[in-house]
C-alpha cells in the first residue's frame, strides 16, 4: 500500500511554543455526506471549492473512518476520544416518549455525563466554546451543550430537522422541534434557511472573540434529510451532470460549502488563520435510497449507487459497516505545521480528533471518565512514528452490524447489504470489498471474529440504551461464533433498511 508521511514544517520547540500559545480548533462536522460528495476526491457532479481548500492546504486523510456508521454514535465517538459504546452511547440516543418503563436510565439516553466532551477538556485550560448546529447526544437539560462544556449553544437537540421550519415545543412533530440559543429556544424566523443560519452564527462567534483562544464544533444538519435548499443553490448547479436529484443534493452541498468559505475568510480576516486547526469530516457515509422520489429498489441495492449521494467505489451506505457506511471525506489544516496538499494513507478514526486536539494544546488525558481510545495523530504526521499506523486494529458494532479491521484485513457483517454473512476482505487488494475471502482464510477469519467478539463482550450491554443486547445476532453473549459453521447457513436477508 501507498504511504507518505506528512511533514510538519516546525521542531518540537515550535511545537512546544504552539501547545503553549494554544492554537484555536475548527471542528467542521457535515451530516449524511459521502465519499464521492466532494470536489477533491475527484468528481465533478458536485461543487465544494471551500472543503476542496481545506484539502489543498492541509492533509487528505485517504482512510479516514468515522466511530460508527450513523449520526449519535459517531458524534459521541467524534466528542469524546472514546469507543461509544464504552459509555452506553452506541445508538442513537432516543428523542421520543421516554417511556416511564424504561426508567431514568432511557430517559437520559444519550452521552452521560461521567464522560468529558472535547468542550469540557478544553474549557478549563481557557478555552471559549461554541456548539453550533446538530447535536443529537441527548435531550434532557444535563445533557445539552450548554451544560457538556459549551459556553455558547445555537441549535437544535435532536437527529433530523427542518431546514425552513421549528416550533416552540416539543411533540410528535420531531422535524420542527425547537431551536435553542444555549438553555432559551429562539422564536421561529420567516425565510430562514438552517444551513445559512448556522453559518452566520459560526461567523459571529469567530468576529465576537475575546482574548482568549476558541474551540467551535460546527454540526451542519447538511446533508441529511429532509431535501430543501433555495432556489439560488439550485440555480448553481443546473449545469451539473448527473439528474435532477444529484443537482438538488449538490445544492444543498453547496449551501454548507459556501458557509464553510464564511468561515475561513472570517477566520483570515481575523489574522487567526496561522493559529488554527481545521477539521472536515462526515458523521458517516451515504445513505440509501432517498431522493426527491422513492427509489426502486434495485437502485437501493445497486453497487457503488444510490440516487442520494456517491459512496465512491466503496460497498453499503449509512448504517452499514461496509466502507461505503464508515469512511467518509476527512481533511486537517494546520498552516505552517502541516504540509499543504499531502496525504495521509493509514488508517485513521474520527476518534484521533479528540487527543489529536489535546495534544496540540498541551492537555492529557481526560481527568475523569475513559481514557482516550484514539491516538494524537502529530507525531505519525510529523514522521515520528514513520512505518507505524495509528491503530493496529479498529472496531464498529451498530445495532447488529459489526466489523473489525487489522492492518489492510476486514472482517464485517452487515444485515442491509449482501448475503448476511461473516465476510472477509484484503483492503489492500480490494478496497471496495467486493471479494469475500473468508472461505480461502478460514483462520484469519475466525481469529478476527474471536477478536471482536471479545472487544464487544468486554463493553456495556446496548439493551437499556435503544439497541439489541451485545452480541444478540444468532448467538448468545459471550458465546463463540463459529465462522464456518455460521457461513454455512447463513439467515436469508432481510428487506432493505432505508435510514
Amino acid at each position: 500500500m501507498r504511504f507518505l508521511h506528512i511533514l510538519l514544517l516546525c521542531g518540537s520547540s515550535v511545537l512546544s511554543a504552539v501547545a503553549a500559545d494554544k492554537p484555536n480548533v475548527v471542528l467542521i462536522f457535515a451530516d449524511d455526506m459521502g465519499w464521492g460528495d466532494v470536489g477533491y476526491h475527484g468528481f465533478e457532479d458536485v461543487i465544494t471549492p471551500n472543503i476542496d481548500r481545506i484539502a489543498a492546504e492541509g492533509v487528505q486523510f485517504s482512510q479516514g473512518y468515522v466511530a460508527a456508521s450513523v449520526c449519535g454514535p459517531s458524534r459521541a465517538g467524534l466528542m469524546t476520544g472514546v469507543y461509544q459504546q464504552r459509555v452506553g452511547a452506541g445508538e442513537n440516543a432516543s428523542a421520543t416518549g421516554f417511556p416511564d418503563n424504561m426508567g431514568e436510565r432511557f430517559r437520559m439516553s444519550g452521552l452521560p455525563t461521567s464522560q468529558p466532551t472535547l468542550a469540557e477538556i478544553l474549557r478549563p485550560h481557557g478555552y471559549r466554546c461554541g456548539m453550533i448546529g446538530k447535536w443529537h447526544l441527548g435531550v434532557e437539560k444535563p445533557l445539552r451543550p450548554h451544560h457538556r462544556g459549551f459556553h455558547y449553544f445555537r441549535g437544535f437537540l435532536n437527529g433530523s430537522h427542518s431546514y425552513t421550519e421549528w416550533e416552540m415545543k416539543f411533540d410528535d412533530k420531531k422535524d420542527k422541534w425547537p431551536l435553542f440559543r444555549n438553555d432559551e429556544m429562539v422564536p421561529p424566523q420567516e425565510n430562514a434557511y438552517l444551513t445559512d443560519l448556522f453559518s452566520d452564527y459560526a461567523v459571529n462567534f469567530i468576529k465576537h472573540k475575546p482574548d482568549s483562544p476558541f474551540f467551535l464544533y460546527l454540526a451542519y444538519n447538511a446533508v441529511h434529510h429532509p431535501w430543501q435548499v433555495p432556489e439560488k443553490y439550485l440555480e448553481r448547479t443546473k449545469h451539473l451532470e448527473g439528474g435532477e436529484d444529484r443537482r438538488f443534493f449538490a445544492g444543498m452541498i453547496l449551501a454548507m460549502d459556501d458557509g464553510i468559505g464564511r468561515v475561513l475568510d472570517t477566520l483570515d480576516e481575523a489574522g487567526v488563520a496561522d493559529d488554527t486547526i481545521v477539521i472536515f469530516l462526515s458523521d458517516n457515509g451515504s445513505p440509501r435510497g432517498q431522493g426527491l422520489k422513492p427509489a426502486p429498489k434495485d437502485e437501493m441495492m445497486a453497487r457503488g449507487e444510490t440516487v442520494m449521494s456517491n459512496p465512491g467505489p466503496h460497498r453499503g451506505f449509512k448504517g452499514d459497516t461496509y466502507e461505503g457506511g464508515i469512511k467518509v471525506p476527512f481533511t486537517m489544516r494546520w498552516p505552517g505545521k502541516i504540509e499543504g496538499g499531502s496525504h495521509y494513507d493509514w488508517p485513521v478514526s474520527a476518534l484521533d480528533i479528540a487527543p489529536t486536539v489535546a495534544a496540540a494544546v498541551g492537555v492529557g488525558q481526560p481527568n475523569k471518565g475513559h481514557p482516550f481510545d484514539g491516538v494524537d495523530l502529530l507525531p505519525f504526521l510529523k514522521g515520528e512514528r514513520d512505518g507505524d499506523r495509528p491503530h493496529d486494529v479498529l472496531y464498529w458494532r451498530r445495532d447488529n452490524d459489526y466489523a473489525v479491521r487489522q492492518g489492510d484485513w476486514k472482517l464485517s457483517w452487515n444485515d442491509a447489504s449482501g448475503p448476511m454473512k461473516i465476510m472477509l476482505f484484503n483492503l489492500a487488494e480490494d478496497p471496495g470489498e467486493y471479494h469475500d475471502v473468508a472461505h480461502e482464510n478460514p483462520e484469519r477469519a475466525q481469529a478476527m471474529q474471536d477478536q471482536f467478539d471479545s472487544w464487544d463482550s468486554s463493553m456495556p450491554d446496548s439493551r437499556p440504551w435503544g439497541g439489541p443486547g451485545n452480541r444478540n445476532r444468532e448467538f448468545g453473549r459471550g458465546q463463540r461464533v463459529d465462522v464456518k459453521a455460521y457461513n454455512q447457513n447463513p439467515p436469508a436477508r432481510p428487506p432493505a433498511k432505508v435510514h
